[in-house]
């Protein structure tokens, strides 16, 4: 049980080496059967590292993990999530102006090729196809 801890602790604190990690990956896949935990931990606990070092790793991610809950991916920072709705509304604002922009543009294009065009000519043409919309 110590070794497995102290296995746990180094993985945990991200102790253990890109290349090393990389190994044990291929050798875990190698074994789908089952899980190879003597190869692993002989593996880790070989390769050196400063025990100091090690600890203060290993308790901040100790209380990272408690802090979150426990396996569960944290959420984001509600920093990150304010940030994240001024930017959508900021982009929103703009796309908004920019489309309002270019139907007033296009609405003065319409109304200087055809100035007899009015927006009750569209309201006539409604009650003349479908007499029931008008009024009484």
């Amino acid at each position: 049980m110590v070794r497995i801890g102290a296995v746990s602790a180094r993985l945990l604190a991200g102790a253990v080496s890109k290349r090393t990690m990389e190994a044990l990956q291929r050798t875990v896949h190698a074994s789908p059967n089952e899980y190879p935990w003597q190869v692993v931990n002989q593996v880790v606990l070989a390769e050196p590292c400063d025990a100091q070092d090690l600890a203060q790793r290993a308790l901040r991610a100790q209380r990272d993990w408690v802090l979150r809950g426990g396996r569960e991916n944290p959420g984001k920072p509600l920093g990150l999530k304010a940030k994240t709705v001024v930017a959508k509304l900021v982009a929103q604002a703009l796309f908004l102006s920019l489309f309002t922009a270019t139907v007033l543009l296009l609405l003065l294009l319409v109304k200087h090729k055809w100035p007899e065009l009015t927006i009750y000519a569209a309201l006539d043409w409604c009650y003349s196809v479908f007499p029931n919309l008008v009024p009484k």
